[in-house]
């Protein structure tokens, strides 16, 4: 008997029987862990985006784009227990339930450093002060660095 013989036999006793159904279909709609995927001309919903239905917040949640394909395969052998193994195009993912925000997009990072880099490297005006011990003479900024905000450089679509 050749391997794929075996493996074949074994994952039909390992289900109990039931065949392994796998297919490719377009997403309809997302809403939550679930999706609703077009096989043919027909349009199941429920189906999972994870492998399990266990609420778990170090979850690891892909979400297929509406419109994309994906690779659905069947937990029961029927149209019953779908959940989706693979997508072509993310909206979204969500890496151990998404409780750290989200990743940073290092060019528009780096840039706004550099901002502020060639702001302080140009503070070049000589202020004389006065004060009650004699006068001092210091530099001031030609103009002041923005301030730093998350939404600048956070990208949402994967967060961790």
């Amino acid at each position: 008997m050749d391997d794929y013989r075996i493996l074949r036999d074994y994952l039909t006793k390992i289900s109990g029987g039931r065949t392994i159904t796998i297919c490719q279909g377009i997403v309809k709609n997302v809403e939550g862990c679930l999706c609703e995927v077009e096989i043919g001309n027909i349009v199941i919903p429920d189906v999972r985006l994870r492998a399990s239905e266990t609420d778990d917040a170090g979850q690891l949640l892909i979400t297929p784009k509406r419109g994309s394909a994906v690779t659905v395969g069947s937990l029961s052998g029927d149209l019953a227990q779908l959940v989706v193994l693979q997508v072509d195009h993310a909206e979204t993912v969500v890496v151990n339930g998404g409780k750290l925000g989200g990743l940073v997009n290092i060019a528009q990072l780096t840039q706004k450093i550099n901002e502020l880099v060639k702001t302080f490297n140009s503070h070049t005006h000589d202020v004389t002060v006065s004060h009650p011990g004699g006068k001092f003479t210091t530099i001031k900024p030609g103009t002041e660095a923005d301030e730093f905000n998350k939404d600048d450089y956070e990208d949402l679509k994967v967060t961790h």
